[in-house]
């Protein structure tokens, strides 16, 4: 069960991040020659904690201790976080990933499960049964609205899968609004997902832009928990581009995401702005990793779990499709 002790979920924490890959480790699988030999290495490391064989991986089971790995961890961080709810905003991410690869799933009539995602808040069964059987009972309030809005659209034959991905994401802002409200959260944690659904809806305006899309179309698609409010979006769908950093510089991230903007005028990258925001997202978390009275050191370690994870699929899927990728940083 949750713990109420900060100082006792840190001291747990502090000792199994010493389990993660460090960086080297990552170099050597990365390095290693074959598939064989970097598998090796990293049973070696002791990641998994023995709960997979060599062989097993040897025949598809990578991914499959990977996804293991990510369960035991939310098991854990959620059986010792002082604050389930808090914490769980941080998991969210991977329930909505299962959340519209089940539903894809299912108008596809296809089972979807190699794509699914260890990890996550909701339990991975609980979400397939909501999505099999249609009903959404077991999720919070948010969710079963966005589920019931999807499923009225789907009676009608007006299957959008582009508008039913929006839907979720705004579900998950919303829900993360209600949460940080309700907990009168004024720290790191609503600094993160304010600077998350600001840069998100800059995203959403830059694209609609691009693809010429009207304002209704990029209302579906802004999202809750922002310090700018959604009329600036809505109302730079006509402001030259040289100008949009200018209009959107509101609220305390305000100058970064103005010159993120500026940027992508000069260069035309729209991937640039999503690096500012992630390098930014990852910042807020470092300068909490290592306090002692809130929920940063927690946080930090599922996003280190996390980065661990992605770099494994990439080094091992870069081997497997027989590319070269770049080494992939870990989250310290």
């Amino acid at each position: 069960m949750p713990q109420e002790s900060y100082e006792y979920a840190i001291g747990r924490v502090s000792v199994m991040s010493t389990k993660m890959l460090k960086q080297n480790q990552l170099r050597r699988i990365s390095e290693a020659p074959t598939i064989k030999e970097a598998i090796a290495l990293l049973i070696e490391t002791g990641y998994g904690e023995g709960n997979i064989t060599e062989e097993e991986i040897a025949h598809g089971e990578l991914d499959l201790m990977i996804r293991e790995q990510m369960n035991l961890t939310r098991k854990r961080i959620l059986e010792l976080t002082p604050d389930v709810e808090l914490t769980g905003l941080f998991l969210l991410h991977v329930d909505n990933h299962n959340m519209k690869t089940l539903l894809k799933a299912r108008l596809l009539k296809t089972s979807g499960e190699q794509y699914l995602r260890d990890g996550g808040f909701f339990p991975l069964d609980m979400l397939k049964t909501c999505i099999t059987t249609r009903k959404y009972d077991s999720l919070p309030k948010v969710y079963r609205n966005a589920f019931n809005k999807i499923e009225m659209d789907i009676s009608r034959k007006n299957i959008d899968p582009m508008r039913f991905s929006a839907t979720l994401d705004c579900a998950l802002f919303e829900y993360a609004k209600e949460v940080l409200d309700e907990k009168e959260e004024q720290g790191f944690i609503r600094e993160y997902f304010n600077l998350r659904a600001d840069f998100q809806n800059a995203l959403s305006l830059v694209r609609a832009r691009l693809l010429h899309w009207g304002p209704d179309k990029l209302r579906v698609l802004l999202l809750d928990c922002g310090e700018i409010d959604k009329k600036y979006y809505l109302e730079s769908m006509d402001t030259p581009f040289e100008q949009l950093g200018a209009r959107l510089n509101h609220g305390s991230h305000g100058i970064a995401l103005a010159a993120a903007l500026n940027d992508y005028v000069q260069r035309k990258d729209i991937a640039a702005i999503a690096d500012v925001m992630r390098r930014m997202l990852m910042e807020i978390l470092r300068k909490v990793r290592w306090d002692t009275d809130n929920l940063g050191p927690i946080i930090g370690y599922l996003k280190a779990r996390d980065a661990e994870a992605q770099a494994l699929r990439v080094i091992f899927g870069s081997k497997q499709g027989g590319f070269e990728a770049p080494l992939p940083q870990l989250f310290i």
